[in-house]
């Protein structure tokens, strides 16, 4: 399954990418996950890792995830490496001095029919925490300096 929804950002392009490429920023707007560094690897950048836990509703999901693309400050992409199999992608564009932002999703549940049935399920609830998360990203970047963040 894949979601994606965007939002416009009154925002220089850079200062969302502050947000977006460094997870432990997330807590301020991410919804529905947790996000922590896995212990001797990189926690920024590619090749950055970290273990994650998704509330889907009364259920936890987690794994593990690198950034498998890096393309400051336009796109950060990353995959499962245990866990659910999921992906997620952050796309910044330029916009006269404003920022587009999009969050890309895409999981599956492993097993069979069950899982698919369970999957699209979900669906809506996904799709409600990343309408939440890019809310909650336009708040945080419009509002102020990002602690510890280059701006």
């Amino acid at each position: 399954m894949r979601v994606e929804e965007s939002i416009r950002i009154e925002a220089p392009r850079e200062r969302v990418w502050d947000f977006v490429s460094k997870p432990e920023h997330y807590p301020e707007f991410m919804v529905g996950t947790q996000w922590k560094p896995v212990e001797g690897e990189p926690s920024t950048g590619p090749r950055a890792r970290f273990s994650i836990a998704i509330e889907v509703g009364s259920i936890d999901l987690g794994g593990t995830v690198e950034f498998i693309e890096w393309d400051p400050p336009h796109e950060v992409a990353w995959t499962n490496i245990t866990g659910i199999d999921q992906r997620g992608r952050w796309v910044l564009r330029d916009c006269n001095g404003q920022s587009d932002a999009t969050l890309r999703v895409s999981y599956q549940a492993p097993g069979g029919v069950l899982a698919l049935v369970a999957s699209q399920l979900a669906v809506p609830l996904i799709r409600r925490d990343v309408r939440r998360s890019l809310a909650a990203l336009k708040e945080a970047v419009e509002g102020g300096p990002v602690a510890g963040g280059t701006q």
